[in-house]
């Protein structure tokens, strides 16, 4: 069974593209408080397939952990010890599973790969607003450092380094990988891409927005607004 994997970052339109897919009839797993970067990064170390902890579904989007606090519904705390047995919790986290996108491509042949991107500046701007959500977790790890502006340069150089790496896979497979800019692409794209599911562009929207009036934001600000 082939599947659709989100591999951009959050931050850039990952419940709207979860909203779309669903509201279009197919079966679609969104984040679930990080259970399925978790139930990913377990099976990898169990040696299992990928998706076997979190199978049932043919959209994955948001797969990334940042927080073990909260544990989701489809992963068991039995799961959790195997995730966990020969790593410190503290040392572990953050999990990116969509980084793992070349061991999925392989083991989920035919499989489709969505990079949803947008400007980077309003992409970091939108995650430094949830810092209190627990974005201040980087590649390095919680509170890794010292100040924001490390942080924000931490942030860039994953952007960069994931986007390339995900590019130079897929180079010549241009019908494997959706290149999205959730600010300026129009979702005829998406619907194009994906012909063979009939999908009704009527179901796109962004979601996770804040309550307000455009009066109310900066320019960048007001771009975050209307995406998740």
């Amino acid at each position: 069974m082939s599947r659709i994997f989100q591999i951009g970052f959050n931050r850039c339109g990952t419940t709207s593209f979860y909203n779309f897919f669903k509201k279009n009839r197919i079966p679609s797993l969104h984040w679930n408080r990080g259970s399925i970067a978790a139930g990913i990064k377990a099976a990898h170390l169990s040696n299992k397939p990928l998706l076997s902890l979190v199978e049932g579904f043919t959209f994955y989007s948001d797969m990334e952990y940042v927080d073990i606090i909260h544990a989701g519904e489809w992963i068991s705390e039995l799961q959790f010890q195997e995730l966990f047995k020969q790593q410190n919790r503290d040392d572990f986290l953050p999990i990116y599973a969509y980084e793992m996108f070349a061991e999925l491509d392989k083991q989920y042949p035919n499989s489709k790969f969505i990079l949803n991107t947008r400007d980077i500046d309003n992409w970091i701007i939108s995650r430094l607003r949830f810092l209190k959500s627990g974005y201040e977790y980087c590649k390095h790890g919680h509170s890794f450092h010292d100040n924001e502006e490390e942080l924000k340069l931490c942030w860039k150089e994953h952007w960069h380094s994931h986007y390339n790496s995900v590019i130079d896979y897929f180079k010549h497979r241009p019908h494997d990988l959706l290149i999205f800019n959730i600010e300026s692409d129009d979702p005829v794209k998406i619907v194009d891409f994906f012909a063979n599911l009939e999908l009704k562009i009527e179901h796109w929207g962004h979601h996770n927005k804040s309550r307000g009036n455009q009066g109310d934001f900066s320019k960048a600000e007001w771009v975050d607004y209307q995406i998740d």
